[in-house]
């Protein structure tokens, strides 16, 4: 059995299809691990494209490739769940439209009650069941990957609220007491850097990184290998 000691790690998707795909010939198939730190759908250019993408890689490679929820997944499981105008207004109005239209087609879809449009998104049953299967973190050796953040006021941040980890900002801001470096995205880097800058942003004295590049914003798809000590190994564009 091989075991792999490093990952490729990229972040905020958002429907960016042709940016992920130009981004994973940087993958090394044979020696990382794949993660992918949620938000994989809404706002950008086919969302579809890149759920079912990420499930053929998934299907190929296994346990190798892992996939964290993000909160845009999270709204969109909330709505389907629930689908009442609070859920449908907040999914929709952040994005989820075009999730919605990719995955049912419907050009008539938004002059339909968010009851009708969650009943035929659902007919996506098995890209609906895989995002239900993304996990909320992940750790890998001394790297913890998450989408949002932590609770960094608790003692054991393995018992951050769920939701904490899709939607927390600014607790980069605190001491990082995991006794990990911590990699994730959620926040635009462009929101973090003075300069507006897209690229990865590095905290060395927390072992804070942000790899969240605004790909949708007319940012830049970033990804990171880096190993279980926590090394950076290379850093990558799209």
């Amino acid at each position: 059995m091989i075991i792999i000691n490093a990952a490729f790690v990229v972040s905020d998707i958002h429907g960016q299809i042709t940016q992920f795909k130009n981004i994973l010939e940087n993958w090394d198939r044979e020696k990382q691990m794949l993660f992918i730190l949620g938000d994989l759908i809404d706002r950008g250019e086919d969302s579809l494209a890149v759920v079912r993408e990420v499930m053929k890689l998934k299907k190929l490679y296994g346990k190798q490739i892992v996939v964290l929820k993000g909160n845009h997944e999270d709204m969109l499981l909330t709505f389907l769940d629930n689908p009442t105008y609070e859920t449908g207004n907040h999914f929709f109005m952040n994005g989820g439209n075009t999730t919605a239209m990719d995955f049912t087609s419907d050009e008539h879809l938004m002059f339909r009650s968010y009851q009708e449009r969650a009943e035929l998104m659902k007919e996506r049953t098995d890209e609906i069941d895989f995002i239900r299967s993304f996990k909320d973190y992940y750790e890998f050796g001394d790297v913890l990957f998450v989408h949002g953040g932590i609770d960094p006021y608790i003692e054991n941040w393995r018992n951050t609220q769920p939701h904490k980890f899709y939607w927390s900002r600014g607790w980069w801001n605190y001491s990082n007491r995991t006794g990990k470096t911590i990699v994730y995205g959620h926040t635009p880097t462009q929101t973090v850097y003075e300069d507006k800058s897209n690229e990865i942003w590095i905290d060395s004295k927390n072992k804070y990184i942000n790899i969240d590049g605004g790909a949708v914003f007319g940012g830049q798809l970033n990804a990171i290998v880096i190993d279980k000590s926590g090394e950076i190994l290379s850093l990558n564009t799209a």
